[in-house]
């Protein structure tokens, strides 16, 4: 059985978590120590991809007066409104998560686990591509939320959450969020670009389940679908070894 380190990091402000996710992601490329981790938001934030220049998408100076975090993450994607959910990241081998060698991505195995999450609290999820309309709704977007890719996860026809990744030779780094709910006139108020149809086609455990297990119950929930999908033990550690020096 393989083991992770698991960190649970009390809730933190975006360029904090951000920073701890790259300095999780170096230390392996140093140590080749597997991470698991557990995290949230002391405030709303918005986080955008390594390759994106999303100044004309954001109201700068109504994020700068409401004192709005707005972070380039170290992987790939959209801009992501963040506040109420559960964030986690991994960084690991290729074949710590069942993927093939000679494979350049698979986003099927590597997902696996939250599939086997939400099956855990009771909903029935899958990937995009699965559904028969997915050809007619395939679409990329600049907002992560309003983005429709195959490997997306959906519920009930509807997008839950978001995932991204970072690669260096056989490693793989991936972070993603899960919402609990999603304020979406608080997002207006940042997003110029936000579609007005958006929570049409994107839902939230709050919508799914109406009444959503604490924040600690689903994160043990998370902790327990990685540990069982990829055959994972964990040994707990705490965030201070990450955290040090870190602004928050």
């Amino acid at each position: 059985m393989k083991t992770f380190r698991l960190i649970r990091s009390r809730p933190s402000g975006a360029s904090c978590n951000m920073a701890l996710d790259e300095r999780i992601f170096s230390r392996y490329l140093d140590e080749g120590i597997p991470v698991f981790r557990v995290y949230g938001w002391k405030r709303p934030a918005l986080t955008y991809g390594i390759s994106q220049k999303p100044d004309d998408s954001l109201d700068g100076p109504r994020l700068a007066r409401d004192g709005i975090e707005v972070v380039k993450r170290i992987t790939g994607g959209g801009i992501l409104f963040h506040d109420n959910e559960i964030t986690y990241s991994f960084v690991c081998s290729k074949a710590d998560v069942g993927e093939p060698a000679g494979t350049l991505v698979s986003y099927r195995e590597i997902c696996a686990f939250l599939i086997r999450f939400y099956d855990l609290i009771g909903l029935k999820a899958s990937f995009a591509l699965e559904s028969g309309d997915f050809r007619n709704r395939c679409a990329p977007h600049e907002l992560c939320s309003a983005a429709h890719e195959k490997y997306d996860i959906v519920i009930n026809g509807k997008k839950i959450g978001g995932n991204a990744q970072k690669r260096k030779r056989q490693v793989v780094f991936q972070h993603g969020s899960i919402p609990i709910g999603i304020d979406w006139n608080l997002a207006r108020r940042y997003i110029r670009t936000l579609p007005e149809d958006v929570s049409a086609g994107v839902t939230t455990l709050r919508e799914e389940l109406g009444s959503v297990p604490e924040k600690r119950v689903l994160e043990e929930k998370l902790i327990d679908a990685f540990s069982a999908e990829f055959g994972v033990r964990f040994t707990e550690e705490t965030g201070a070894l990450y955290e040090t020096g870190v602004a928050r």
